[in-house]
């Protein structure tokens, strides 16, 4: 198994970038099997690894990312842990939930701060 520390900064910040581009207002074009397999299966594994306020500090320290997006990424994955203990967490509510549509936004937004 690898760990955190094995990989290198680049190879974080590579896996950071993927996790975003899981998630976005592009999904809402989407059939429910793609939004199901990059919600549920990628977006969330890589929100809860590549996101943990760890991994975000040593991107932010090391000059991947700026304070804004360390900080909207941050809050990204809040959102996104306090919609999984909430009724909207299911593929019927991904398209009409305002939640969701944060969540996508705030994916789209991250994008493109530098």
């Amino acid at each position: 198994m690898i760990t955190m520390e094995l990989i290198d900064d680049q190879k974080l910040f590579d896996l950071y970038n993927d996790t975003l581009q899981k998630c976005g207002t592009y999904l809402l074009q989407e059939d429910e099997e793609t939004i199901e397999y990059n919600i549920y299966e990628e977006f969330d594994i890589g929100i809860h690894t590549f996101f943990y306020s760890d991994n975000l500090k040593r991107l932010y320290r090391r000059g991947f990312i700026s304070l804004n997006k360390f900080n909207a990424s941050f809050l990204l994955r809040e959102k996104f842990i306090q919609l999984q203990d909430s009724t909207e967490w299911t593929i019927e509510n991904f398209k009409i939930s305002k939640k969701w549509e944060e969540i996508m936004e705030l994916s789209d937004m991250l994008k493109f701060i530098k």
